[in-house]
């Protein structure tokens, strides 16, 4: 089993029902499809831009075998099929507006695989659109729980260029940080003032940094600094996070919210998929007064209907 994984979208409360943050994962290799049926490779279909507009106007782009037959699936029902150019690259625009709720999106390429099996996408897709008006939150996760990317949503921490878009962190205190900054630059990261590691921005702006020291349960500081020419600090950022895994050994039943906890995330968990997230608000309309947010410290009641 993978182990449980903890994600992080730095200074960021949006959406509850959809959020991506510091919450145990019992079962990472659940994301998406049942892990025994999901198949990746070198030649996986890939995602490099998923964005929507209020309105509900989606476009999807991303990487495939060239001429490879691309399946966009919406948990699981397909949603629609594109092909890869020459260069690999395919583009989806869904005829009709995407509704509003959380939903999650992966891709296949049908008969790609070993033996004629379908080849899935290593990454999932969660997307969140509210009813009402707030912040749409795209984020990007790998099923093995690996790092996170966002790929939509408020404004992440930020001083100029220099941004905190996400921490992704285990119970056994290993973390990964990233962002984004100008392009080439070198990024420094601390953890409670000590060195942590260091990277240097892609093209397209975006580093991640994952150290070698492990963070120890409790209250921690991530500070990260953008690097000038000269050695100097030309930006710098300071992110809080909460290692808390005793959230992995909370009776069955129950649980207590810390910073950060996602609907989401608890119902993929208790229930095995995280648009159940309506059980869990239903069983808790007396702690849950605001549909739009959870605090830390609530105790919501987890319901025995749809237990996997």
């Amino acid at each position: 089993m993978n182990r449980p994984l903890l994600v992080a979208i730095a200074g960021v409360l949006i959406v509850a029902a959809a959020l991506v943050l510091n919450f145990t994962l019992q079962r990472p290799g659940g994301l998406g499809n049942n892990p025994a049926q999901v198949l990746t490779g070198p030649d996986s279909p890939s995602f490099d831009v998923v964005r929507i507009d209020p309105k509900g106007n989606m476009v999807m782009a991303g990487k495939a075998k060239p001429g490879a037959v691309v399946v966009i699936m919406d948990g699981d029902k397909e949603l629609g099929r594109v092909t890869a150019d020459a260069h690999g690259e395919w583009v989806y625009l869904p005829n009709t507006a995407v509704s509003p709720g959380t939903r999650q999106f992966s891709l296949k390429t049908p008969g790609a695989g070993p033996g004629g099996k379908d080849l899935f996408s290593q990454n999932v897709v969660v997307m969140s659109v509210p009813e009402r008006d707030g912040e749409i939150l795209v984020v990007e996760q790998s099923r093995d729980g690996g790092k996170s990317r966002v790929l939509q949503g408020p404004n992440a921490p930020s001083t100029g260029s220099l941004k905190v878009e996400s921490i992704d962190y285990a119970s056994d205190g290993t973390f990964a940080v990233a962002g984004k900054a100008d392009a080439g630059s070198t990024v420094q990261v601390y953890l409670d003032n000590n060195f942590a590691g260091r990277a240097v921005a892609t093209e397209k702006g975006e580093w991640e940094v994952t150290p070698k020291v492990k963070a120890t349960a409790g209250k921690h500081n991530v500070r990260v600094d953008q690097i000038g020419a000269n050695n100097n600090v030309i930006a710098r950022l300071e992110v809080p996070f909460n290692l808390d895994p005793a959230q992995a050994n909370m009776p069955p039943g129950s649980v207590t919210v810390v910073k950060g906890n996602s609907l989401w995330r608890i119902a993929r968990r208790t229930y095995g998929e995280g648009v159940k997230y309506t059980v869990i608000f239903e069983a808790n309309q007396d702690v849950i007064k605001n549909a739009d947010f959870i605090y830390p410290g609530q105790v919501f009641n987890l319901p025995q209907k749809n237990r996997p």
